[in-house]
């Protein structure tokens, strides 16, 4: 079965995105160290968000805040995971090999 949901509004996309990961508002909000109740309320639209809050959001959900905020389309889920997963890597020597591996697969 094939759920439409609406993505008209900052909370509206919030919600699809979380619905699509198969994320619950308590997992979201546990991922975040927030309360169910806020993200319920951002995504009723009830409640506005500072811009921090918006990228870790957009992080914890692996998407972009250009996304949440509706000036880009939504990713395919393989790039929405590897886009999630690049983020997590903070060591720059292991971001160096990682996008030399990457290009040298592509070029095969």
């Amino acid at each position: 079965m094939n759920i439409s949901i609406k993505e008209e509004t900052l909370g509206q996309r919030i919600r699809a995105q979380r619905i699509r990961l198969g994320m619950t508002q308590e997992e979201l909000a546990e991922r975040l160290y927030m309360k169910k109740s806020t993200i319920s309320y951002y995504e009723t639209d009830k409640k506005e968000m500072r811009a921090s809050c918006l990228a870790e959001i957009a992080r914890a959900l692996y998407t972009t805040p250009d996304y949440l905020l509706g000036f880009e389309e939504e990713k395919d889920p393989f790039e929405k995971e590897v886009y999630g997963l690049l983020q997590s890597i903070t060591d720059e020597k292991v971001r160096v090999l990682l996008l030399a591996q990457i290009k040298a697969v592509s070029n095969m």
